[in-house]
């Protein structure tokens, strides 16, 4: 299994260069196709009678085409010397419904957060929980300033749930690639150690059965998971965390915040989150 077609998304009002240096290392190890989409729509500034000005709306689709042409030429520029073959794809639509709808076409998809992006997204910038829940494809999230992909050391963040299936399963060329693996799963309570511990015994013997040597442990919650989790990735000196995405509700994530939520707006090292 390897990844031989891998998408990154290019937000309009960001420069990217994070997510196409990503790409590129990406698809010189596993000697994919790389496909750059971009999409978004105007704002629409209304008058008080809810009219739009036809002078403010062609301005906008204009700034829009630019925003669009930008992001193309950077795809462009930063792709060609990998030397990889590549397709550029835009839409006048909201990000995350033409990423979702594109990413069929694609093993993995890869977007860069940005030190300004909202989460929650809109006209012209990536929700990243709509995109997770509606592509059905594993999303490489790209801190931005990330110079390069070394998966050197992998952190798998266990939960004996669907999405963490889905997720270590789509993650194993990487694993494969990595020097240094870890399975960890946290629990909330002493008497659920063993039955964690064996939990992650049993992926850590699965991934053996694939060629891949993982350090299995179970830990006891201590305070906010989500930054649990990312105090045990930074220690363990991880390059990126494997995890899955909303298992809970996205609703009930947006609301009471999570793992999925937490991963997201975290800095400091890459995650491949699977829905």
């Amino acid at each position: 299994m390897a990844y031989k077609s891998i998408m990154v998304f290019l937000g309009l009002e960001q420069v990217n260069e994070a997510a196409l240096r990503v790409s590129c290392d990406l698809a010189d190890r596993f000697d994919s196709r790389i496909i750059g989409v971009t999409s978004g729509v105007p704002y629409l500034p209304a008058h008080l009678n809810g009219m739009v000005a036809a002078s403010m709306l062609e301005a906008d689709y204009d700034e829009l085409a630019l925003a669009t042409a930008r992001c193309e030429s950077r795809f462009r520029d930063a792709i060609k010397p990998c030397g990889q073959p590549f397709v550029w794809r835009e839409s006048t639509e909201m990000p995350a419904d033409f990423l979702a709808a594109e990413a069929c076409g694609a093993d993995v998809v890869i977007a860069e957060l940005s030190e300004n992006n909202p989460l929650m997204g809109g006209q012209r910038w990536l929700d990243f929980g709509d995109a997770l829940m509606k592509a059905g494809r594993p999303f490489l999230i790209v801190p931005p300033r990330t110079t390069t992909m070394a998966l050197n050391r992998i952190l798998v963040a266990w939960k004996d749930c669907a999405e963490a299936r889905r997720a270590i399963a789509v993650a194993l060329p990487m694993l494969q690639a990595a020097q240094d693996i870890a399975v960890v799963e946290i629990v909330d309570s002493e008497r659920e150690i063993e039955a964690a511990s064996a939990s992650v015994a049993d992926v850590a013997g699965w991934l053996s059965r694939h060629g891949i040597v993982a350090q299995a442990r179970a830990e006891l919650a201590a305070g906010d998971t989500g930054k649990q989790l990312e105090a045990i990735t930074v220690e363990f000196g991880a390059d990126l965390i494997v995890a899955g995405a909303y298992g809970n509700s996205r609703f009930s994530e947006w609301v009471f915040g999570g793992v999925t939520s937490h991963l997201l707006k975290q800095r400091s090292f890459c995650a491949l989150l699977m829905h």
